[in-house]
């Protein structure tokens, strides 16, 4: 999979996608949907688009809990991923401090 959009879009940020942000960069197929804390809300459209796998791939789809709700992010490799969020824009962290938060590993159906 070619990340290459996400290298090229550090720093950016778009407000109405929030952390669906690298998500939409990465797969502009999938409609936009409002990005809510519901996770009955939220699952089912992703299991139209991603299967649920158990190990870590380039850019699988993350999805992470924290106890005000869920964050998403894409895999990039050697424990990275992209995420976004309004204070730090789109970045890649180390997936190692948010391991414990880590719910769901999802993989793009169409690879």
């Amino acid at each position: 999979m070619n990340l290459s959009i996400l290298f090229e879009k550090i720093g950016s940020y778009n407000e109405k996608l929030d952390c669906l942000y690298p998500i939409y960069l990465l797969f502009p197929e999938i409609p936009e949907y409002r990005l809510v804390q519901d996770e009955a809300y939220f699952k089912p459209l992703i299991k139209k688009y991603f299967t649920e796998v158990n190990e870590l791939k380039k850019g699988d789809l993350l999805v992470f809990k924290f106890l005000n709700g869920f964050h998403f992010g894409i895999y990039e490799e050697k424990g990275n991923f992209f995420h976004c969020c309004k204070r730090h824009r789109l970045r890649i962290s180390g997936l190692s401090g948010y391991k414990t938060f880590l719910k769901d590993i999802y993989r793009w159906h169409h690879q």
